[in-house]
């Protein structure tokens, strides 16, 4: 049984799109009238300003234990899942159980698609340079 992966990298789609989009909207402002351009200009230093947080915060949040239900996390255990071969449906409940600055410990409940749950005890932890995920303990 497969219990232990390196966490999964964030995604880092949203930001790719953002700056797409703003490209766009600057060719779009090219052409057209004075008071479009404008707007346009003013859309792109929204976007570029939301692009630029998310990023920072992902970019910031590299190297560090996230939560037991961040994304990264999810990520993380849906291939897990997938290896152990549970056919999930959905997460019942994911709860913190304890915490420190080295590892985080978790439980996650988990809806099977033939019908009752599985659930699990999970550890995040460094070990070295790269953050961890530990599947310690399976009761169906």
């Amino acid at each position: 049984m497969e219990n232990e992966k390196d966490l999964a990298s964030p995604n880092y789609g949203a930001a790719a799109s953002g700056l797409v989009g703003s490209a766009v909207m600057a060719n779009a402002a090219r052409k057209g009238p004075k008071w479009l351009r404008y707007f346009l200009f003013v859309c792109i230093a929204i976007t570029l300003l939301a692009t630029g947080a998310g990023l920072i915060g992902k970019l910031g949040s590299v190297g560090s234990i996230p939560a037991c239900d961040a994304q990264t996390t999810r990520d993380t255990l849906s291939d897990l899942n997938k290896k152990n071969k549970f056919s999930a449906t959905k997460y019942n409940f994911i709860k913190k159980v304890s915490a420190s600055d080295t590892e985080t410990i978790c439980t996650a409940n988990l809806a099977l698609s033939g019908g009752g749950s599985v659930e699990y005890d999970y550890r995040i932890f460094k070990e070295g340079s790269t953050v961890k995920v530990l599947i310690t303990e399976i009761r169906r």
